[in-house]
């Protein structure tokens, strides 16, 4: 079986931790070609002053002529310091990314990051207050005529809040098209070819996930109060395997600064008039970081810091009726012999699923792909924890 289709427990935990304490923006910045040959830094991610860890991600802009999407900055090192002197360093956990756990922060500072780059520069963001995220009232969701629409609802009885991110992950529950009741030794011996496979609710019982990679920011600061209602979060269209069987996502939200969301939102319009963040954008801002000795020199991202809050919902197959996803697959009949079955089942072409006849009179047996038997190569056997 291939090795790609099993993805362990351990595995799954690490996305589901990188979602938890994930930064703000996971894509590379695209950037006008007059900057983008510069090989500028970039510096994606937020202090999170709440009890979750912080992530902060470094790379350098690269031209349109270079193959590599993505070039990330290794080896910095990297620290938030707070006015009253405190340092809490972050620790490089893969190439370019930097992270610390729950920090003690204290919430009546101010706390800004340093870096100091491999090539002897060193940049600092702005001090930043840690803004208070208020609860997430609810996160719904309707039927609607090609789909579900998932909505975040949320308000700020203080009206301090104002401006809001969210960020979310997916996860679904699906089956394969057959289950697989036989498994092929490849035996010359007829009474063992074929024996009655012990583990075939791994290959039809699994999980996938997804998480959030899109901007998703809204404000209230020009509504006469801080109530941020049906803010649309995620579509998923009627013929998505993500309802096949259950659906669930953890929404997480922050709340911003004004100087972050207008950022923010600015990436997200440069994106969306392009079609793609990684195009050449129209116009950009150079945020909240700054060399320490060449005010001069552009460094992408904003820098900011606050809470988080999360909400779980789940949806059924059976609360979306008519939905329109179906995975259609065919079987196949084999007949029941050494030279057949070989055929059929010694090279993958097909996995055994069901039987025809009864006991040592077993006639004919049934097979589908690979992919329509094995959900593994589609997804994760192992049960999320909250499932």
């Amino acid at each position: 079986m291939k090795k790609a289709a099993n993805i362990s427990r351990l595995q799954y935990s690490i996305i589901t931790l990188l979602f938890l304490f994930s930064v703000t923006c996971k894509e590379k910045y695209a950037l006008p070609e007059t900057l983008t040959a510069k090989n500028y830094l970039v510096v994606e991610g937020y202090i999170n002053g709440g009890n979750d860890s912080t992530f902060i991600r470094l790379s350098r802009t690269v031209s349109s002529e270079d193959t590599t999407r993505i070039k990330n900055e290794g080896n910095a090192i990297v620290y938030i310091e707070g006015k009253g002197g405190n340092v809490f360093y972050l620790n490089e956990i893969s190439v370019g990314t930097y992270a610390a756990g729950p920090l003690p922060l204290d919430q009546t500072q101010q706390y800004r990051l340093n870096i100091s780059t491999s090539n002897g520069k060193s940049y600092l963001s702005d001090y930043v207050d840690i803004k208070q995220t208020p609860a997430i009232d609810s996160i719904s969701w309707v039927r609607t005529s090609n789909g579900v629409q998932i909505y975040a609802n949320t308000h700020d009885d203080q009206n301090n809040t104002k401006y809001y991110a969210w960020n979310y992950h997916e996860t679904w529950e699906f089956y394969s098209a057959f289950y697989s009741n036989w498994e092929y030794t490849g035996s010359p011996d007829p009474d063992s070819v074929m024996i009655r496979r012990t583990n075939g609710d791994s290959l039809y019982r699994c999980w996938q996930s997804n998480i959030s990679t899109e901007i998703i920011v809204g404000s209230t600061a020009k509504l006469s109060q801080d109530i941020m209602y049906l803010y649309p979060l995620i579509f998923i269209p009627e013929d998505s395997w993500k309802l096949e069987k259950r659906y669930s996502v953890l929404v997480k939200q922050r709340a911003l600064s004004k100087g972050a969301y207008e950022y923010l939102e600015n990436m997200k319009k440069n994106s969306e008039q392009l079609g793609s963040i990684f195009d050449p954008q129209p116009s950009t801002s150079t945020g909240n970081v700054h060399n320490v000795d060449d005010a001069q020199e552009i460094v992408l991202g904003y820098v900011y810091s606050s809470t988080s809050v999360e909400k779980r919902i789940f949806i059924t197959r059976s609360q979306v009726p008519d939905w329109k996803y179906r995975f259609g697959c065919e079987e196949v009949s084999i007949k029941n012999d050494l030279d057949s079955l070989a055929d059929a089942f010694g090279g993958n072409a097909y996995l055994p699923t069901s039987e025809e006849g009864n006991g040592r009179f077993i006639s004919r047996y049934k097979g589908a792909s690979e992919y329509c038997v094995d959900c593994r190569l589609r997804g994760m056997h192992e049960r999320p924890d909250f499932w």
